[in-house]
């Protein structure tokens, strides 16, 4: 195959088609629709939870005045075991013990009094706490004397059994069990941040390209076939190479699409940025303020030629899609056929999930297996999140890079070939097998006649 002129003209289809692209008023209509409704989305889902009412800070003091003890287990004859000796949260709190029945001491309690209950049904004691209805107590204060309580009457009653105090420490020490075989090398706590968000970012990689494959993979093969259903296939073939034609449209095409998701994205930062400047103005002890905080800390861990890395393999990823929709384009003879001669654009986004997700032996993860930056379908999905990270060095994420970049040329040249090839074609698409067939005798007599000539 003579490549000179092979692929001139290719800038002129471009241009024509991102042209008729961006004028439709259905793209600019949608572009604006969802953009809108981006910019709102991220809005409200920022400034609804920020204006929620906070969590209520750590206790400090406590307004409680008295706790009337009930013990209907006769047990426990006084209140020394609640005494903390002007010691903690509950210090300055009076205890007292009652015979009277709990709902005569729940009557006479005031508003920042509060009954505790002593029972014993069957083999366990049970603690009650029961405040009056005209309590002036906060929830966080009768939760915290609930806590309070439950740990020195825990203490009380291991003191009665006879359990010498100075071993408690000892006692309470958690226990770790592990199996042989088990052990873990210590991790870098920033090289396990540093996986984290490599596997975050996988994921939202994935879905990226799932969304651009979804949108925009079937439009791709659409404008390589609009030519065969009208006049113009027959001066395309004199004036352009199909191979030039097709370059120039898959290009224009995913152009188009990354314009339109560009400004989706924007809306969403914009959105971001709105909702974060309304809390921090309205709302400033929200705890999504000190999520924002804390998630900008990790800036330091992103490298800068690797966020460079990680657009560029987005761009030509999506385009080795695109180019594989391309021949779907070129081997269908009417817009019906598409169905089935996507198969492979089709299976191809499919398999490529499934080794990135199961390659090395993940189960429901992201692999780590090496080879996958090597395998340009694989490459798309795990080379942005470890390049971001740096995971892998630069060197090796322009190798990924650019793989998948000479495969995506590859399959346009593959494509256009096949579109020459079947431009005159009637009747059902052949299959994947046949068309292998023909392009091998195609380029076996491109061969021969250049041996001749």
């Amino acid at each position: 195959m003579k490549f000179k002129g092979y692929l001139s003209g290719w800038s002129t289809v471009f241009s024509f088609t991102l042209r008729n692209q961006l004028c439709k008023k259905s793209y600019i209509a949608l572009t604006a629709t969802i953009a809108v409704l981006i910019f709102a989305a991220v809005t409200g889902l920022i400034i609804i939870p920020g204006a929620a009412e906070p969590d209520e800070p750590t206790l400090t003091e406590t307004s409680l005045d008295l706790v009337t003890v009930c013990d209907q287990t006769g047990d426990f004859g006084d209140t020394a075991w609640l005494d903390t000796d002007g010691l903690g949260l509950f210090g300055n709190t009076e205890f007292k013990y009652s015979s009277l029945s709990p709902d005569d001491a729940l009557e006479r309690a005031g508003e920042y009094e509060l009954v505790l209950l002593i029972s014993r049904p069957e083999y366990s004691y049970v603690l009650k706490i029961v405040s009056p209805e005209t309590t002036k107590l906060r929830d966080a204060e009768i939760d915290a004397f609930f806590y309070h309580a439950s740990g020195m009457f825990r203490a009380e009653l291991i003191r009665r059994s006879g359990v010498d105090p100075s071993l408690m420490p000892e006692l309470s020490i958690n226990i770790e069990t592990k199996s042989p075989g088990t052990d873990t090398p210590d991790v870098n706590p920033v090289d396990r941040t540093r996986d984290t968000i490599n596997m975050v970012i996988s994921y939202i990689t994935i879905f990226i390209i799932y969304i651009l494959v979804i949108f925009y993979g079937q439009s791709a093969a659409s404008v390589i076939i609009l030519e065969k259903t009208s006049k113009l296939m027959d001066f395309f073939l004199v004036a352009i190479k199909p191979a030039a034609m097709i370059l120039g449209k898959v290009i224009a095409t995913a152009a188009a699409a990354f314009m339109q998701f560009t400004i989706w994205v924007m809306a969403g930062a914009l959105g971001f940025r709105l909702g974060t400047a309304v809390v921090r103005s309205f709302f400033p002890d929200s705890e999504i303020i000190d999520l924002i905080n804390n998630l900008s800390g990790l800036k330091g861990i992103f490298s800068p030629a690797g966020i460079l890395i990680a657009l560029l393999m987005i761009i030509v990823g999506f385009l080795l899609y695109c180019s594989m929709a391309a021949i779907g384009g070129a081997m269908a003879s009417k817009p019906e056929d598409l169905s089935s001669t996507n198969i492979i654009f089709t299976l191809s986004v499919i398999a490529s999930f499934f080794l990135a997700m199961y390659a090395g032996g993940a189960s429901g993860m992201v692999s780590t297996a090496k080879w996958l930056i090597y395998f340009p379908f694989t490459a798309i999905l795990v080379t942005p999140g470890r390049a971001m990270t740096s995971i892998i060095s630069v060197p090796e994420g322009i190798i990924s890079t650019g793989l998948v970049a000479v495969l995506a040329f590859a399959l346009v040249i593959i494509a256009g070939r096949i579109y020459e090839m079947m431009s005159f074609y009637r009747g059902n698409p052949p299959t994947p097998a046949k068309v292998f067939q023909i392009l091998r005798d195609s380029l076996s007599s491109g061969r021969a006649d250049n041996r001749y000539h």
